[in-house]
């Protein structure tokens, strides 16, 4: 129901999905959050860095959305999530200023998500006059390794002046200002606990979820009765089958449907599929398409949700 001014926008037939009444109320409908996603591929990139499939011939044709870059996102402008080597090209595209950030979530060590050699330009003789002082960076032990392999490596150990490392446990709530964040383990790979976010504000909660492939029981029994009024969702395997990695399609509709059961959600729920790869077999326009029918919104590089 959501996505017709943006099918209207990329030449889909207007099926009235959304109906004048139910737009005038989720405009009047106080947003208290709000998320901005900056990347939305895989570790490949949509299209791929090394590639002449069809889906990346045709990416690349089409231009616009259906290009995709490494994943990022942000939350409110204040917690950014995930540091790829991409978040140098973000800066420019978004015209941003990652020197203010003060808070980065970090859901694990894959390249794609975690790049930690650009964040030795918070020093001195790389940045200067920056908007904060210290960047607080959140993640599991093996991302803390990352960022002490790399300050020995490069004997800079004055990097911690201007970072600071909070190791995370999953299950065990923590805050930033008026944010109250839930990490939970992820479904994603065997050598470290991947993290995937419950991130509550002003009466609103989001459900950061990738990567992931099917969440684990604990995972589900913590989010049971929780209101969530957005989910955001690893679409990583499109119309193909899942793995033990990342979930499909299918596995966002399965998700959607017992967070339902669970007492998670409502009406105005927003549920997007996001961290998608030409392996997937999807292009931007095709998956809207498919989406539109389960109520998910398909994200796109310089998406933003309110909610």
């Amino acid at each position: 129901r959501r996505v017709a001014a943006d099918r209207k926008e990329n030449g889909f037939s207007d099926r009235k999905i959304l109906g004048k009444r139910s737009l005038n109320r989720r405009v009047r409908r106080a947003l208290n959050m709000k998320i901005k996603y900056l990347g939305t591929a895989a570790a490949e990139g949509i299209p791929a860095l090394f590639c002449r499939c069809d889906i990346c011939k045709e990416a690349r044709k089409r231009g616009g959305r259906e290009i995709r870059t490494r994943s990022q996102a942000i939350i409110d402008e204040k917690l950014l999530i995930d540091f790829p080597a991409d978040s140098y090209l973000h800066i420019l595209h978004y015209n941003m200023d990652f020197s203010s950030i003060e808070h980065l979530l970090i859901t694990h060590s894959h390249d794609d998500h975690f790049y930690p050699f650009d964040l030795l330009m918070r020093m001195s003789e790389y940045g200067h006059d920056m908007g904060a002082k210290v960047l607080h960076i959140y993640g599991n032990s093996v991302v803390g390794n990352l960022l002490k392999e790399f300050s020995d490596r490069f004997s800079v150990p004055e990097v911690w002046n201007y970072m600071q490392f909070h190791e995370l446990t999953p299950f065990e709530k923590f805050k930033i200002e008026d944010y109250t964040i839930y990490p939970l383990p992820s479904r994603h790979m065997r050598t470290e606990t991947a993290l995937i976010y419950l991130i509550e504000h002003n009466g609103k909660t989001i459900l950061y979820g990738n990567d992931s492939s099917m969440f684990y029981d604990e995972v589900w029994e913590f989010l049971k009765g929780r209101t969530l009024d957005c989910v955001s969702l690893d679409c990583t395997m499109g119309r193909t089958p899942s793995n033990f990695s990342h979930m499909n399609y299918e596995d966002n509709v399965a998700v959607k449907k017992r967070l339902e059961e669970l007492g998670c959600t409502t009406p105005d729920t927003r549920w997007i599929c996001v961290h998608f790869s030409h392996n997937g077999q999807m292009l931007y326009r095709e998956m809207t398409e498919l989406a539109a029918v389960d109520n998910f919104e398909v994200a796109w590089d310089g998406m933003e949700v309110g909610f």
